[in-house]
């Protein structure tokens, strides 16, 4: 199997390859003092976002149950395509999250192995949330345990050897008994731990997490450091990188409540990231890290918040019966990339609208030029006017009686688009309901360079909510139209 980098092949029984000098040139990972010193994180924007998702306390228990579960899904779907087990792309992984018409379907169409795999990583996510939730000190055996569930579907795995790439039997829950090391493709070499040190190292690893420095650092700082930790280390001949990412989730589960959704969309900035770390800039991995623990908190706020509403199907239902007749980029950039998320959310509003759409209801969502945008000192509206999105459902023959006829009964909402004054990654855009307090707000390093997976299922959440909200005001308006009528 691909290694956690992904560009590496291993080595280990290469005999072209000098194992004592890679096992000499083997970098530990620092001590947690070390990494703290070296790393922040920014604790007033998790706080935030932290804050939005508390603010939730009251709804329903299933509906909380039902966010958890679709990152804990898109998480364990996504990190074994991270390993090059299976490809995924956003689709499919919202799909599976979803659990979507057909997903069962989609997820077999990828092979027989697949699902196997994908149940594996799932019950290794639930063995994470076990005992994260009962605040146990991590150790070595629960390390074990974790690689022996997350492997349990896979037999073998690849290795080059001197006749050429080879599949042998991958032991579970074991360390490594042969050396791991890799040669990259461009013909580098990079050294995990020894054989011989790989107890300890772990025995050490393990030690720092129970450190009270450890135990009292934030959730992102720890959760960075036991991924990176395990991977500098390699303890297992395969599938390193599935523990490492469970693992680091231990730590959002204590803090959050839910795993870090690190998807294969966000393979290049991983590696990248953790060659940073490598190279001694820890924060790197640390802002990583950050940033998917954002992305998570975003998805199950958005999921929350389409839960307080009623579903389509209850107001569709009602309508229709028997009562009523139913820093870093320049404003060039910004602006376009702006306008991308609002014709992306235009493109999602156009498919649940189409949802509704019948002989009795129309409906409508289309981008339009205008002034009269809401107002932030953070923020502009685009050139020329701004853009906004409008959002129109029409109950075509409002009456209860058919052969009464009544004007139709619209409703409109009017969300416009604001840019940041400023261009760092972290600045907002924000979607903004003019006559209301509704805002969708979404990070600019989720719309550049590319428009981000979790943001893009956001959206589509955000705007299946805005017409079960607006199917649910054009039941209480056609009620009141023929209550007015009699």
């Amino acid at each position: 199997m691909i290694g956690l980098r992904g560009r590496l092949d291993l080595t280990m029984n290469d005999p072209e390859t000098n194992i004592h000098i890679l096992d000499a040139a083997y970098k530990p990972f620092p001590p947690f003092s070390q990494w703290a010193s070296r790393t922040s994180v920014d604790s007033v924007r998790w706080e935030r976002y932290k804050a939005e998702l508390e603010s939730k306390a009251s709804i329903p228990s299933d509906a909380l149950r039902r966010a958890y579960e679709i990152v804990k899904r898109a998480a364990a779907v996504d990190t074994g395509a991270i390993e090059g087990l299976y490809e995924v792309d956003r689709g499919f992984t919202f799909t599976v999250a979803m659990e979507t018409t057909a997903w069962e379907l989609k997820l077999a169409e990828k092979g027989e192995n697949v699902r196997p795999l994908f149940e594996a990583q799932l019950h290794a996510y639930d063995l994470v949330l076990d005992f994260a939730t009962k605040a146990e000190p991590i150790s070595e055996a629960a390390i074990r345990k974790l690689h022996e569930i997350v492997c349990s579907a896979q037999a073998t795995y690849r290795v080059q050897t001197a006749v050429g790439p080879q599949e042998q039997d991958l032991p579970k829950g074991r360390y490594k008994v042969l050396p791991n090391h890799v040669r990259t493709r461009d013909g580098e070499d990079h050294s995990y731990a020894p054989v011989d040190v790989t107890p300890s190292e772990m025995a050490r690893l393990v030690s720092e997490m129970r450190s009270d420095a450890f135990l009292a650092a934030h959730p992102v700082l720890q959760a960075a450091y036991a991924h990176y930790g395990l991977v500098v280390i390699h303890p297992f001949a395969d599938g390193n990188g599935r523990v490492a990412r469970a693992l680091a989730s231990a730590f959002t589960y204590r803090a959050i409540s839910m795993p870090i959704m690190i998807l294969s969309e966000h393979k290049g900035i991983y590696l990248d990231s953790l060659e940073a770390a490598d190279a001694g800039d820890y924060k790197t991995f640390v802002d990583f890290m950050l940033a998917r623990s954002l992305d998570t908190m975003t998805l199950v706020a958005e999921s929350l918040r389409n839960a307080q509403v009623p579903s389509v199907k209850e107001s569709l239902a009602a309508i229709n019966g028997p009562f009523v007749a139913k820093g870093e980029y320049s404003e060039q950039q910004i602006d376009e990339a702006g306008a991308r998320l609002l014709k992306t959310l235009g493109v999602e509003a156009q498919k649940e609208v189409s949802k509704v759409t019948g002989p009795k209801i129309q409906g409508s969502a289309r981008i339009d030029v205008g002034a009269g945008q809401r107002y932030s000192p953070a923020h502009r509206a685009l050139p020329n006017g701004g853009q906004n999105l409008l959002f129109e459902i029409i109950s075509i023959q409002p009456s209860r009686v058919p052969t009464v006829s009544l004007p139709p009964v619209v409703v409109k909402r009017l969300y416009d688009l604001l840019v940041p004054r400023d261009a760092g990654g972290q600045d907002e855009f924000q979607l903004g309901l003019r006559s209301g307090n509704d805002l969708f707000v979404a990070r600019v390093d989720e719309v550049l360079p590319a428009m981000a997976g979790v943001l893009q299922m956001r959206l589509g959440m955000f705007a299946g909510r805005i017409v079960a909200e607006m199917l649910a005001e054009l039941k209480l308006e056609v009620d009141r139209v023929n209550q007015g009528r009699h």
